[in-house]
């Protein structure tokens, strides 16, 4: 049993490795896999050395107890945020939608980053299919992008040939539930149904964000590098607990 501790402890500490290295040091949520790393190891310490297993098991009952159960409610929680993040990932837009919305992501000075590409290219996928579908792309103007995120979509769009009638820019919202919130308002038509680009991983909670403002939204997932796809779906999880707590998400 401890040595499955130890392998999950050193496993945590090398992924976030290979997250700096591919990310850098700024790599948001990424102290998490140190933290991880950390807890996994202290425990295969408490098996290792009876001193300490004896020292835990000294404890009172009534307080290992609880700790047991916090730890074992925090894990039941984990694995049902990913069950439901998992859900937006493998669902499927209808044909024929009004308009589609490509939520932003980072822009390193004019150009889009990957994961913002990949969103992108699905969205791109779709409009070609639906040549009467027209795209809200969403996104102000963040720390280290010389260019509104909007601005800079548009212009990878019109590079993949998605004419520039079809596209019209939101260049003011900084998070998601902004991203959703200005993009409402430049519908055409309320009545007119919805698509919602983003990476996959992201797509439980945008659609439930945009739930939370009154407007029921498709799903339109994005592909994700899979060596990011842990840490996307790690950091997801408490944005999705966070958002349903204060009431952004329903």
């Amino acid at each position: 049993m401890a040595v499955v501790f130890l392998i999950l402890g050193i496993g945590c500490l090398l992924y976030f490795i290979a997250l700096v290295l591919s990310a850098g040091l700024a790599v948001s949520f990424g102290g998490i896999w140190v933290l991880l790393g950390a807890v996994f190891l202290a425990v295969y310490e408490v098996f290792r050395r009876p001193s300490l297993k004896g020292w835990v098991l000294g404890l009172p009952k009534v307080l290992r107890a609880g700790v047991s159960l916090l730890a074992l409610a925090g894990v039941l929680l984990f694995l049902g945020a990913q069950i439901l993040i998992i859900s937006g990932m493998t669902g499927k837009p209808e044909p024929g939608l009004d308009v589609v919305i490509v939520l932003g992501a980072q822009v390193r000075g004019t150009r889009v980053s990957r994961a913002l590409a990949q969103r992108l290219n699905r969205a791109a996928d779709y409009l070609r299919e639906n040549p009467k579908t027209y795209v809200i792309v969403s996104g102000g103007q963040g720390p280290g992008e010389d260019i509104t995120e909007a601005q800079a979509m548009s212009r990878y769009l019109q590079d993949l040939g998605i004419g520039e009638e079809r596209i019209l820019m939101e260049d003011r919202s900084v998070n998601t539930a902004q991203n959703l919130r200005y993009s409402f308002e430049m519908l055409k038509d309320n009545g007119d149904t919805v698509g919602l680009v983003s990476n996959g991983f992201h797509v439980f909670r945008a659609t439930r964000i945009a739930r939370a403002q009154g407007k029921e939204v498709q799903g339109i997932p994005a592909v994700t590098d899979w060596w990011m796809l842990p840490h996307y779906m790690m950091r997801e999880a408490f944005a999705l607990g966070k958002d349903f707590l204060v009431g952004n998400a329903r």
